[in-house]
């Protein structure tokens, strides 16, 4: 008699199920804990995600603080847009010589795309789904008037072809200068997320605060940088994970060490569960500190060694 050690855990999508862990921990210890017991550090794509989160804190204690979420310093940075889509290898309106480095936020001017300094306060283009491109004459650095577009329309505005922007043209005209939803991004998701979404505080992510990010369960679920090193409570994604131990009687006709045999066996398990209506479950073998995966029942031993499933 073998026993084989499994752990089962439930694929994530799109709509994920937070949770709010109450220990106060740095942020690579709250990664750790997030994916020994759940799948991740909490991934956030939209203003609906952080209500959700903030809800959550408030039906639970009321928590008035930062917790940490899954967003850390990258080592490259990559152009993104302020709605979260991640790049624009398909269009681009740049001046000649642009990019020219001089900043990490950019603006439109004359019809055309230029980098600049996001602490400099100028005008800004906003959209709406319903009616398009908002022309704003109100001076503000690039994180106040992404913050204002959200509030009062959609978003900065987003550049997706030429005949867009040929319409933001029309609305901004020729002589000033006009922040758009484009910048520079040199943050990350812990689970490796390719949305770009970000809900920044005023002042941040600007200066030198720190290489991790939480966000504040006040002023709308803002975003701030702190050192890795600071304790907070955090938010993890992902249903819990289960372990499931099976034993199982082998005649000696199949070697239970071999790799082959192992995946044969957890696709017969996969197999079942889509029968039962289990498609998004996912299944890997725990191994034990040894590296085997089973065991003689007599030799039996227990493990605190995560499975690695990606969401």
């Amino acid at each position: 008699m073998f026993i084989l050690t499994g752990l089962l855990c439930s694929a994530s999508g799109l709509w994920r199920n937070y949770q709010y862990i109450k220990i106060s921990m740095t942020w690579t210890d709250a990664q750790s804990y997030c994916r020994e017991r759940f799948t991740d550090l909490a991934t956030v794509d939209s203003m609906d995600d952080v209500n959700r989160i903030i809800d959550l804190v408030n039906e639970t204690d009321g928590y008035k603080g930062s917790v940490w979420i899954g967003l850390q310093k990258a080592a490259q940075k990559r152009w993104v847009w302020s709605n979260g889509e991640e790049t624009i290898s398909q269009y681009n309106a740049w001046d000649i010589l642009e990019p020219y480095g001089s900043g990490d936020c950019v603006s439109n001017y004359y019809n055309a795309w230029y980098d600049g300094g996001c602490e400099n306060s100028i005008r800004f283009a906003c959209y709406n789904e319903s009616t398009g491109y908002v022309r704003i004459n109100s001076l503000k650095n690039w994180t106040d008037a992404q913050s204002y577009c959200r509030q009062h329309y959609t978003d900065l505005a987003i550049v997706h072809n030429s005949q867009e922007q040929q319409q933001l043209h029309a609305v901004l005209g020729r002589f000033y200068s006009f922040w758009i939803g484009l910048y520079l991004d040199s943050w990350q998701w812990s689970d490796q997320w390719n949305l770009t979404f970000k809900n920044w505080a005023a002042g941040h992510p600007l200066g030198n605060y720190g290489d991790c990010v939480a966000m504040l369960t006040t002023d709308s679920g803002k975003w701030v940088r702190y050192d890795c090193d600071q304790k907070h409570y955090f938010i993890c994604n992902g249903a819990n994970r289960q372990i499931v131990r099976l034993n199982f009687s082998n005649d000696g006709k199949q070697n239970l060490i071999d790799p082959s045999v192992q995946d044969a066996i957890l696709n017969e398990i996969n197999v079942k569960l889509k029968s039962l209506g289990l498609e998004n479950a996912q299944i890997n073998w725990r191994k034990d500190e040894d590296g085997e995966v089973f065991h003689l029942i007599e030799q039996r031993v227990n493990s605190s060694t995560p499975c690695d499933i990606q969401p």
